[in-house]
């Protein structure tokens, strides 16, 4: 029976990790160049057999892993001449405070300064060779299918695009932002010539309607997994009951 507790437990714990994450792909459904985030789950004792741990008598279920998906969303036509659109797989560089960091989210500003950075956290979208900075004042910005970017004529940089043949090397590092965890034995980060589309971003890759049904799913687990911990718990109490 104390098994059957812990199972149902497990259950429960489950079901909450996967409503926080369903919760948090409709918090940012609308949020350019968001990638869906997503759970698995094994039975509690094939994940410790996995750590080379003796399970015992464990049963029940826990996560095995966290990964998002890199389908690309939609490009919506916006014709901001700072907003981009990558043609393919491939990320933005931006120059953060501890190392680089890749983005589908291709919603730009111009400082004051002029250098180009990302509307969330200010970070500076980098070139081959470092910053990309354009005049103060500039006119007539455009930015070519290959990333060229020419200021009122001027050739000012390009922008850098990279791709990883595996994504999995990709940590979050905020809403839009993955920082890469390059192990030993992986392949590294790869340059890209990967179209850009000016005047245009790339939407989330949530599906709201989809994300719904998954929430109404998992709030349908949690119910029937706290039944059964009812359940369990009120045949512990008719066990243990003092005999008349």
């Amino acid at each position: 029976m104390l098994r059957g507790l812990y199972s149902a437990t497990t259950a429960l714990d489950a079901s909450m990790q996967k409503q926080e994450a369903v919760a948090q792909n409709l918090a940012n459904a609308s949020v350019p160049g968001y990638r869906k985030r997503n759970l698995t789950f094994e039975s509690f004792d094939r994940v410790l057999n996995d750590n080379r741990v003796d399970t015992g008598d464990i049963v029940g279920t826990s996560q095995s892993k966290e990964y998002f998906d890199f389908t690309p969303g939609a490009v919506q036509i916006t014709g901001n001449p700072l907003d981009l659109a990558l043609q393919g797989d491939g990320f933005f560089v931006l120059q953060g405070p501890n190392g680089p960091l890749y983005t589908r989210n291709g919603t730009f500003r111009a400082t004051p300064q002029g250098n180009i950075v990302s509307r969330g956290g200010g970070y500076p979208l980098l070139g081959p060779l470092g910053g990309i900075q354009i005049p103060p004042g500039a006119l007539d910005l455009s930015i070519s299918v290959d990333g060229v970017i020419t200021a009122d004529g001027a050739n000012v940089g390009q922008v850098r695009r990279v791709r990883f043949q595996d994504t999995s090397q990709l940590q979050a590092a905020g809403p839009t932002l993955f920082k890469a965890s390059l192990g030993q034995g992986l392949p590294g980060v790869q340059e890209s010539t990967e179209g850009i589309l000016q005047g245009a971003r790339e939407s989330s890759n949530v599906n709201p309607a989809q994300a719904m049904v998954d929430m109404v799913l998992g709030t349908r687990y949690f119910e029937a997994s706290q039944r059964v911990l009812r359940a369990i718990a009120e045949s512990i109490q008719l066990n243990t009951r003092p005999q008349t």
